[in-house]
């Protein structure tokens, strides 16, 4: 059948009663002063979209597209597409499917891949009646003045928004066009302007967030005060990138012009201006013929701005050689570079990092934890990332940075990758903990049984810590219920490992033949049964099932070796008797007619046994106070007092375990201020005659004299700190990314600069930076980047971060999956 044509546009019109052209406005009927509404008034697709932001695009920025007429975006045909192949659009962004599209037929938005311009895609809405339409090409048009407008318009209201942009001194539209393969900036609100336009038709869906220019692009009704924030942005992004120009070419108080370069490429990458990006590299190498390996953070911006861009992937591939070989700047590259090889689908490049990716020590733990709050995102550097320490830190993090640049399936292929089955089961369960929140319906835990069949290669204890994440996916998703499932599945994976009894300490002329028990299937047992009493004890009802959980927690890892307080007693009477006095002991009570060599060997057995089990007591204690110390910020403060309490003061020292002599005792007091049970800590304390009270934490005492605005208290415990604590960075990089979002940046910047180390101001500067800039404390950011005294590096990392912070304004704020919750 033949649909009617509107004589204005000249689109097919498939409702027969239709009065008014549902396209442009115009009168079906020829009715009198009916004319078709502006073409801004029903933006293109291509400019609804409101294009990706320059970070999304490769090379000089075009120059802005002149308007186009309806009837050149919406090429659907007069038959039913229903039935046509298309690219399917989404109803909300990820990170590739950030081209939004507009259906020509019902005006449903949906975003889509940026590479599908030209291509068939299908309409978000499921009931669209024509649901296939075609994304246009873009338009790159030189700077030609635009076509006159349609007798009836919003100009009024455009000039009104002109009038007031002129009022706060910001301006009118602009756009600055540099030749010769140069950068293009264009007016930072013409596109906003354009989509203003549709006000008189369009409603607003959600509030606009005042620091948001990418929430401005997308809501039509954005207010006038959002357009000015969001060129006063654009130049706050422009002046950042000309003092990273700057500062790397200063010598005064120059700790690495090679950093600052590494700092200029990314941000310019960040922003696509490729060229400037690429200027930067090249002056790096030859500024820092040592230091090449600065250059594969920069190409690495460049890769995920533009997927496509295999080539700056290979060059950051090929510094691989020049990566130290020790400290945690190796795992925070070999992290991030085999995050970007997975996307790609180079899984054989991955391979020759794996030495690199099987680290585990405190180093590995917060380099990953730097990746999850940075890589794909800017987020705060919480703690709450494990109940016990990963195995594999680095392929944990490379998951969850594979889930913050919205590439699951890549997460999910590279979880079930791991050869080693710790490590798949570490990342498997990061995957099935957003699968859980994302995906799984109210009352459950799997989609589809996607994660059940991602256990079953899995032995029971580490199924069962895959069924605790995926638990806590639902906790994120505020799903009790789930939770409740989920917990059910991992209590009945868990139910299959059977306790052991804890071993004791060997008569002393038995050390020799004495068998550890094998260790490696309780310790993830235990592991998981600390995640699944975490999750009970988010609730009042569920509580008791915690300490329950916890017990059982203990209970495995008491079965992997004889308890510390035995271990370091036996080491201390071996102490005493020196080599002589052990060889003339073992030779009275095994063999008295030994020979001196014979004796020499019983010593030397002795003291390889010996050494074995101080080292797994040791291994059992420190696991043991790790999840006491978790656990009781969970929630657990009385049951972990009570466990404290009684193997402390337990008279077997096969039970015996001094948890007075860890911090334990301090975090006890914190969480139980005002209660009996704080009395009862304070008597015991007291018994021991080691002074009136526990010393409190270090970190408690440094995060509160932040709080309270007391920075020199906060730097004088940090001043304290042996050199290899682990508390020496992540004190201050924890606070550089948990304060600005707590109004306290004055006080992290006066902390930053009272550290005396300078990669370690740096990296809080950056940090704080972008958590600052993002929750709208950019102009702040910026007057201490011009703060006199800063180096030129700590300008440049301030600088960095300010342009991370801006870009990722208004995105989601909430955790990545493995974050179970904060300080």
């Amino acid at each position: 059948m033949d649909f009617p044509v509107c004589p204005s546009c000249h689109q097919s019109v498939i409702d027969d009663d239709a009065v008014d052209c549902p396209f442009c406005g115009a009168s079906l009927k020829g009715k009198p002063g009916a004319k078709p509404t502006p073409p801004a008034a029903k933006a293109p697709a291509s400019k609804a979209a409101a294009p990706s932001p320059p970070s999304a695009r490769p090379g000089a920025r075009p120059a802005p597209a002149k308007p186009t007429l309806p009837g050149d975006d919406f090429p659907f045909e007069a038959e039913l597409t229903a039935g046509k192949p298309a690219i399917p659009s989404m109803p909300n962004p990820t990170k590739t499917r950030s081209l939004k599209v507009v259906c020509p037929m019902c005006d449903t938005a949906g975003y889509v891949p940026q590479n599908s311009e030209g291509q068939d895609v299908r309409c978000a809405n499921p009931k669209c009646v024509m649901p296939v339409f075609t994304v246009p090409k873009p338009k790159t048009v030189a700077a030609a003045p635009p076509p006159p407008p349609p007798k009836k318009s919003n100009l009024p209201m455009v000039l009104g928004l002109v009038v007031v942009l002129g009022l706060v001194g910001l301006g009118g539209l602009y756009f600055v066009l540099s030749q010769g393969g140069g950068n293009t900036v264009k007016g930072p609100d013409e596109d906003a302007l354009a989509e203003m336009q549709q006000m008189g038709k369009s409603k607003p869906k959600a509030p606009v967030v005042a620091n948001n220019p990418k929430a401005i692009g997308n809501n039509p009704a954005a207010p006038k005060e959002a357009v000015a924030v969001q060129v006063q942005n654009d130049k706050l992004i422009e002046s950042a990138l000309k003092m990273l120009k700057d500062v790397c070419l200063e010598n005064t108080k120059q700790r690495s012009k090679p950093y600052c370069r590494q700092l200029a490429a990314e941000a310019n990458a960040v922003t696509g201006n490729d060229a400037a990006a690429r200027e930067h590299l090249d002056q790096l190498v030859k500024v820092g013929k040592g230091v090449t390996y600065y250059r594969i953070p920069p190409f690495l911006e460049l890769y995920w701005q533009n997927p496509k861009d295999t080539k700056s992937l290979a060059l950051a591939t090929s510094e691989v050689p020049s990566i130290p070989k020790f400290g945690r700047t190796r795992l925070e590259l070999v992290g991030a570079l085999a995050t970007a090889l997975v996307a790609a689908g180079q899984m054989d490049d991955v391979a020759k990092l794996a030495s690199n990716l099987q680290v585990s020590d405190d180093d590995a733990q917060l380099a990953a934890r730097l990746q999850f709050a940075t890589d794909g995102k800017v987020g705060q550097l919480t703690d709450w990332y494990a109940v016990l320490p990963w195995k594999f830190p680095q392929p944990v993090a490379v998951t969850a940075a594979l889930i913050s640049h919205g590439n699951m399936p890549a997460a999910e292929k590279w979880a079930a990758s791991q050869s080693d089955d710790d490590a798949k089961a570490e990342c498997v369960a990061i995957w099935a903990e957003e699968v859980a929140y994302r995906k799984a319906a109210e009352g459950t835990a799997d989609v589809d049984g996607a994660i059940a069949k991602k256990v079953e290669s899995l032995p029971p204890a580490l199924a069962s810590r895959v069924w605790a994440r995926a638990g806590c996916g639902r906790w994120r998703a505020k799903d009790k219920a789930g939770v409740t499932a989920a917990v059910n599945l991992a209590t009945e994976k868990l139910s299959a490992i059977k306790v052991p009894a804890a071993p004791t300490m060997p008569v002393f002329k038995l050390t020799e033949k004495f068998k550890l028990p094998a260790a490696a299937t309780l310790i993830q047992a235990a592991t998981a049964a600390g995640e699944i009493a975490f999750l009970q004890a988010q609730t009042p009802e569920t509580k008791a099932d915690a300490e329950k959980s916890l017990d059982l927690a203990l209970s495995l890892i008491d079965a992997t070796a004889p308890s510390w307080g035995a271990a370091a007693e036996r080491q201390a009477e071996v102490n005493r008797l020196k080599a002589t006095g052990l060889r003339d002991r073992l030779r009275a009570e095994i063999n008295k007619k030994a020979s001196d060599d014979e004796a020499h060997r019983l010593a030397n057995n002795f003291n390889r046994v010996q050494g074995e089990i101080l080292a797994a007591s040791r291994q059992r204690f420190d696991l043991e106070t790790q999840l006491l110390s978790r656990l009781r910020a969970a929630g657990l403060n009385r049951k972990v007092w009570i466990v404290v309490n009684s193997r402390t003061s337990a008279d077997d020292i096969n039970q015996r375990d001094d948890f007075f002599a860890t911090g334990l005792p301090g975090e006890l007091i914190e969480g139980l201020k005002g209660t009996d049970e704080e009395k009862a800590i304070l008597g015991a304390w007291s018994l021991r005659s080691q002074g009136d009270a526990p010393p409190r934490p270090e970190s408690v005492v440094f995060n509160e004299g932040l709080v309270t605005s007391q920075v020199p208290t906060s730097i004088a415990v940090w001043m304290a700190l042996p050199a290899k604590s682990p508390l020496k960075d992540t004190l201050p990089l924890e606070a550089a990314t948990r304060l600005p979002a707590e109004g306290k940046l004055n006080e992290v910047f006066a902390m930053i600069a009272g550290l005396n180390d300078v990669v370690l101001r740096e990296d809080c500067y950056r940090l704080a930076a972008a958590v600052a800039a993002q929750r709208g404390q950019a102009d702040a950011v910026w007057k201490q980047a011009n703060t006199p005294g800063l180096g030129p590096t700590e300008k440049a990392a301030l600088c960095r971060g300010l342009i991370a912070g801006l870009k990722a304004a208004g995105q989601p704020t909430e955790p990545v999956p493995g974050v179970m919750a904060n300080r």
